[in-house]
């Protein structure tokens, strides 16, 4: 038990009389923030303060824009999120973009702006957003009475806590009093609803999910830098935190996978670790066991397993399948202390943006726009200080089969030497109460020479709706949205009894899927395989038993356009071909969802497939390379 390693007065006796370093070094250590050749500093840097001067020239509403009654009342009157956020984030995105513009360049000339953001986030009625708030019905403004830690308070929390970690010395030479608002601020709006016994439950508490790691690392944090003065009361948050993530590593199965996707790896196993690393940085390396152990080691090997090729990851549940960036910073931190060499040697393969081996440029992290999505300060410093320091390519290999066994994602690889030649097949398993879940147990996505063939299309722009009950009523999110079966005009069930049986690896995959739907749907058993040759030939098969006549409808999602020809549909490198069901159409598929076009531009396609079996039946369906 991680909480039995100290005890709460023994971290209290810890903490009194401790002088709390930095976690990152301040700005006035210039020896830290100047040393190295690192050519990956170098452009980072030279990015901070470019994107830092352009911003500068606009006017103070265009750099922290106002954040309105009408856009947050928005999510309760239209469900609508994504204007109060964007503006939200931005505000967020440019006081770290000018902190850290200072912290290289240290001549004060951010410094305004710097202050400016303090100011405009000390003004903000909440921090939380709003789609996270308690409200009574019908009103768009959240209760007075309940105030909420949510992920994004605590991030705020957190970013405010790296700003005067980095710039503390030198915002005080402008206003001692700005540093004790912020202290304040930050203690009663990040750390004391977590201590008020009387306000509705932070429900992150418990560790189901993503949530509880990503709001216990900022909540550490935030309390590390504002509670030095209180050891009581840090060690009492400190410990509390510390149960929560302990109860979220319970939870993860021995293999590690993440079943919120990899796209919120990043968020969930990694924000454990960041805890973990900032609970030992100022423990005095009271807890450095934990990074022994084989699950922990697990938790951070997953985002190389689920990795396809170049941007490419598998996009299960609510993940994008594209990455354009990713922090690179934090999975070699994560390396260097689990003592992964598959974690260490993937880092390194994000650091050049997981281009072709061929490629010797580091790039800068933005994906050549010049401009910065949402940032965080902590994420930054550790792109900064944790990258890596050898950069020469080649140690990462890919295995031919990876399986991750309780998450039940199984990949196959024709050329593990080379990720950009040849095809790429996953299929997951699983059921349908992971976290962010789609309902689509056997779900499989293809790829051929660095191309997305056949996809999991992933979530579109959350809304109000998209974690209620109401959240199915979105195509891409129920099975529909997915690869799998319809049977009978019935889709796959919710929940954690809906689930794949009888699953086998070995050179191939084979999952019974007809237990992640109703019994109405006649099907007493579907099994579903999937097989890649050495020829790069991938082949799902299905073997359905049920009762009476069936009617069966598949959908196919393409990124790539689908011909029809004389021999079956070709989609970029591949030729599909089926026996045992036909096509029935193939369907234009606009996008106007910022969250898919992101992965795969303005369309997709599906191709639509059909069959009726009385009783039971099979089908294949073949994807070959054709040049």
């Amino acid at each position: 038990m991680w909480t039995e390693l100290l005890s709460e007065k023994e971290l209290t006796a810890l903490f009194q009389g401790k002088v709390f370093a930095s976690r990152f070094p301040p700005a006035s250590d210039r020896a830290a923030w100047q040393a190295g050749n690192n050519v990956f500093r170098r452009k980072r840097f030279a990015l901070y303060l470019m994107n830092a001067e352009t911003i500068q020239k606009q006017p103070v509403s265009e750099i922290y824009p106002p954040l309105t009654a009408r856009d947050f009342f928005a999510f309760i009157r239209t469900g609508n999120r994504s204007v109060f956020e964007s503006y939200y984030f931005a505000r967020r995105t440019h006081l770290a973009l000018f902190s850290l513009a200072e912290a290289v360049d240290y001549r004060k000339r951010f410094l305004p702006e710097v202050i400016e953001g303090l100011w405009q986030l000390l003004s903000e009625p909440v921090w939380y957003l709003p789609a996270h708030g308690h409200y009574h019905d019908g009103d768009p403004m959240p209760r007075f009475d309940q105030p909420r830690t949510d992920l994004f308070c605590a991030e705020t929390g957190a970013t405010l806590a790296c700003v005067v970690q980095l710039l503390g010395k030198e915002i005080a030479e402008e206003s001692p009093e700005l540093l004790n608002w912020i202290r304040e601020y930050c203690i009663e709006r990040v750390i004391a609803p977590l201590e008020d016994e009387t306000l509705l439950p932070q429900w992150w508490l418990d560790g189901h999910n993503n949530w509880s790691p990503w709001c216990a690392s900022n909540v550490a944090l935030t309390a590390f830098t504002f509670l030095r003065d209180q050891p009581e009361r840090l060690a009492r948050i400190t410990r509390n935190m510390l149960e929560v993530c302990e109860k979220f590593y319970d939870r993860y199965a021995p293999d590690g996978g993440c079943d919120e996707g990899p796209g919120y790896f990043m968020v969930a196993g990694v924000r454990l670790m960041i805890f973990l690393d900032l609970l030992n940085f100022y423990t005095d390396n009271a807890y450095a066991q934990i990074y022994r152990e084989e699950k922990f080691r697990n938790i951070g090997d997953y985002i190389a397993k689920v990795h396809l090729v170049g941007p490419w990851f598998a996009s299960m549940a609510d993940s994008p399948a594209k990455f354009e960036r990713i922090d690179v910073g934090w999975l070699n931190r994560f390396a260097d202390l689990s003592g992964s060499a598959m974690l260490k040697s993937f880092a390194l393969e994000a650091a050049y943006g997981f281009a072709p081996r061929t490629s010797k440029e580091i790039p800068d992290g933005t994906a050549g726009t010049g401009r910065f999505p949402h940032i965080t300060m902590q994420n930054e410093l550790a792109m900064i200080f944790f990258f890596p320091e050898q950069l020469s390519r080649g140690g990462h290999v890919d295995e031919k089969r990876t399986a991750l066994p309780d998450l039940q994602f199984f990949r196959f690889r024709q050329n593990p030497e080379d990720e950009w030649s040849g095809t790429i097949l996953c299929v997951k398993g699983g059921h349908n109460d992971e976290s962010h879940n789609h309902n689509d147990v056997g779900q499989f996505e293809l790829f051929c020479d660095g191309v997305p063939i056949i996809i999991d299309c992933g979530s579109t722009e959350y809304t109000k709706f998209t974690f209620s009950e109401r959240r199915y009523e979105n195509r891409f999110l129920n099975s529909s949205g997915h690869n799998v079966p319809v049977f009978n005009g019935i889709l796959q069930s919710p929940g954690a009894e809906f689930r794949a049986s009888n699953v086998r690896f070995s050179d191939d995959v084979s999952l019974d899927i007809a237990g992640a739907y109703p019994k109405e749907c006649g099907v007493e058993s579907c099994v579903r395989s999937a097989s890649l040759s050495d020829d790069g030939t991938a082949v799902i098969r299905n073997s359905v038993r049920g009762t009476g006549r069936i009617s069966v409808a598949i959908p196919l999602y393409c990124a790539v356009k689908p011909v029809r020809t004389e021999q079956g549909v070709r989609i970029g490198k591949m030729l599909l071909v089926t026996t045992g069901i036909s096509i029935a159409k193939i369907e234009d598929i606009p996008l106007t969802d910022k969250r898919m076009e992101s992965s795969w531009g303005k369309m997709l396609w599906c191709i639509h497939l059909q069959t009726e079996i009385d009783g039971c039946g099979e089908w294949n369906m073949t994807f070959s390379i054709v040049q």
